[in-house]
């Protein structure tokens, strides 16, 4: 087990936390990889304590979470797999405007 600190995970631009035999987690890094973003994937139990990853998101966000996955890009918090999915598609509505304006 790896003793990863907090400053070692702020230090993640693009990270998705996962553990093993998790659906979401495997749907979540599935959009990453078609869409080729390069993330860095860390398993609980394997290389990060659940305890760490509750205290991480919890100073970044305020929130409180157990669940996997936990997915940060660019820096920002992003959530788990389904609020990728809303992340990605707030993404596209925005490009599809380009430049209008009120």
């Amino acid at each position: 087990m790896s003793d990863m600190t907090l400053e070692q995970l702020a230090g993640y631009q693009n990270l998705v936390i996962t553990q093993p035999r998790c659906p979401f987690c495997v749907k979540a890094k599935a959009i990453l990889d078609e869409r080729g973003t390069e993330y860095t994937t860390l398993v609980l139990g394997a290389d990060l304590e659940k305890t760490t990853m509750v205290e991480f998101i919890e100073q970044k966000t305020g929130q409180t979470v157990r669940t996997v996955p936990q997915i940060i890009l660019d820096g920002q918090y992003i959530g788990g797999h389904d609020d990728l999915v809303a992340f990605l598609e707030r993404q596209v509505d925005s490009e599809a405007f380009g430049d209008f304006e009120l």
